[in-house]
């Protein structure tokens, strides 16, 4: 994941509920993290999802979701959750997590890709439909239009 992408950590603990029987954190409970990185990544840059999206008839629907899983998180177990936007398109994001031990070591990283959708379930480009929103999310998040690193985010 390049540094040169907007990013932002969100620290969390693992809890029970996020494990099975042997208290090992279950495998899908990764893309839970995930989301609630993405929801907060947005908010932190001014984006709320449910006021600036949803609000607007805007779902940000996800194609592919992937994650590798690299060391076991137990419950209690503080990690943070690091997300970025690596890419961005007038008709898709594509976000890049890590969750990280507490003494910095991946337990897992993936990624999620989404498009914009509307109340009837069709995809749209955001820049014809909402282009005010386009530019403000554009200048926000130059460093991840077409997946190209930027010095300035």
């Amino acid at each position: 994941m390049a540094d040169s992408f907007p990013s932002n950590d969100m620290e969390m603990v693992v809890t029970w509920g996020d494990c099975d029987a042997a208290g090992i954190s279950y495998y899908a409970k990764a893309f839970d993290w995930f989301t609630n990185g993405r929801m907060r990544f947005m908010h932190v840059y001014g984006f709320p999802y449910m006021e600036t999206f949803h609000g607007n008839g805007i779902s940000l629907v996800c194609l592919k979701a992937d994650c590798d899983y690299k060391k076991m998180l137990r419950p209690e177990e503080p990690v943070t959750v690091r997300t970025s936007l690596t890419a961005l398109s007038r008709s898709r994001m594509t976000f890049t997590y890590q969750v990280l031990k507490q003494d910095g070591k991946l337990a897992c990283e993936g990624t999620t890709s989404h498009t914009y959708v509307d109340n009837q379930g069709l995809p749209f480009n955001v820049e014809k439909r909402f282009p005010e929103l386009w530019k403000q999310i554009s200048s926000t998040w130059s460093g991840a239009l077409a997946g190209k690193p930027s010095a300035q985010a």
